[in-house]
């Protein structure tokens, strides 16, 4: 006979319901039954399965008998049973509570052995309908939600729950990463090369996702993930200001503290004689070549040095006009060779400038795609993990109607 479209539609949807329901298991205490039935011995398997055995005929008697087993199969087709001896010898059991382990029979202690490894190594996570596991925390809080609904005398929802579970945990997930980016970036010792900060910054923005898909739960539209993201690249953002700033500190001190005997010679007035300039000059060069030269000035290195160069341009044209060893025509070439160093220097800054930014773009969509890969990793396990868990709710089902 071919199954009715009412019957189909119920098997699926127990189906459905397997996929998310824990097995079942059926712990029998102080059994004192012999383990046997049609003259042979049988499992405590073989036991729960007759005992689920359906009576066979329509009549409200042979219902009630049966829906309960006819739930217990169609819903957990997974099925495990234990049954436990007596704990204790008959004249002690009023009492068991008060014996100490070593009075417990060693057959109740095998089984209690035997029960507990089952549970540890059998047991699934809980799950929701969609697949999404629970762990110690988020069931914690759902049951806690429950009771306190319940308490309260209204329904419980659980979609309602799972919003406000989803919501309060995504927020945590999304703090605990943005702690974990800021832990690694401390790290970072100021000023630094762009490239420095930018290996640093996909290295931590890495592991603060990492972070992130651990915990977070339930982020189908990627909402959090969206605003940590933000919230990264604004930590990165704030960073490269200070970065910038250390720069510009270190490379001004640096700048003054090597201009000193230039300084001084001006002082003393050793470029104000004839030859002066050509000497004023070689101590300039000097000064630039020791500044290219030092390690850690950071990203503003080429900008400071053109700010400082420029800030000279009016004593380096006194120096060159008070030389009476130079022709006009050699001080007018003297004039141009320094605008021109100065408009080469400015536009070294300005290509510092432009790898930076670029530096900085790059960051952007490195940061963008690592994200965008990670959230699809998350989704394609997600998937595929809901795909073996149809499949073994199916193969519950089929070894199910092979029992009936």
């Amino acid at each position: 006979m071919r199954a009715g479209t009412g019957e189909r539609a119920g098997e699926a949807e127990d189906s459905e319901f397997v996929r998310f329901f824990p097995d079942f298991v059926w712990a029998v205490r102080d059994f004192t039954l012999e383990l046997r039935a049609d003259e042979r011995p049988i499992s405590e398997d073989e036991y729960l399965e007759r005992a689920l055995m359906l009576k066979p005929g329509y009549g409200r008697q042979v219902v009630v008998y049966n829906t309960t087993r006819q739930c217990i199969r169609n819903y957990f087709p997974t099925r495990k049973c234990f049954v436990f001896p007596p704990p204790v010898g008959a004249e002690q059991r009023g009492r068991p509570e008060e014996l100490p382990e070593a009075a417990l029979q060693p057959g109740f202690l095998e089984q209690v052995e035997r029960f507990c490894q089952h549970v540890l190594v059998a047991s699934r996570p809980k799950q929701l309908q969609d697949g999404v596991e629970l762990n110690g925390r988020t069931f914690g809080t759902v049951v806690t939600s429950y009771l306190e609904t319940i308490s309260s005398g209204r329904v419980p929802c659980l979609e309602g729950t799972m919003v406000a579970l989803a919501a309060s945990e995504n927020a945590a997930a999304a703090a605990e990463a943005l702690v974990e980016y800021r832990r690694g970036m401390q790290d970072v010792v100021l000023p630094a090369e762009q490239h420095e900060l930018s290996e640093a910054h996909n290295r931590w923005l890495q592991q603060a996702l990492a972070v992130f898909h651990h915990r977070a739960f339930r982020d189908r539209d990627q909402q959090q993930q969206l605003k940590l993201m933000e919230e990264l690249q604004a930590e990165y953002g704030a960073l490269l200001q200070q970065n910038e700033e250390a720069s510009r500190t270190r490379c001004w001190e640096l700048l003054a503290e090597l201009a000193r005997p230039l300084e001084a010679n001006l002082a003393q007035g050793a470029y104000a004689q004839p030859g002066g300039y050509h000497a004023y000059q070689a101590d300039r060069q000097r000064l630039v070549d020791a500044y290219r030269e030092a390690p850690n000035k950071g990203t503003k290195a080429e900008e400071m040095l053109d700010k400082f160069l420029e800030g000279r341009k009016a004593e380096a044209e006194a120096v060159l006009k008070a030389d009476n060893a130079l022709t006009e025509v050699e001080k007018q070439l003297g004039d141009q060779k320094q605008q021109a160093e100065l408009l080469g220097q400015a536009q070294k800054a300005a290509e510092e400038q432009n790898k930076q930014l670029e530096a900085q773009l790059a960051d952007q969509e490195r940061s963008y795609q690592k994200s965008l890969r990670m959230m699809e990793d998350k989704m394609q396990a997600e998937a595929l993990k809901a795909q073996e868990e149809i499949k073994r709710a199916m193969e519950a089902k089929m070894q199910e109607q092979e029992r009936l």
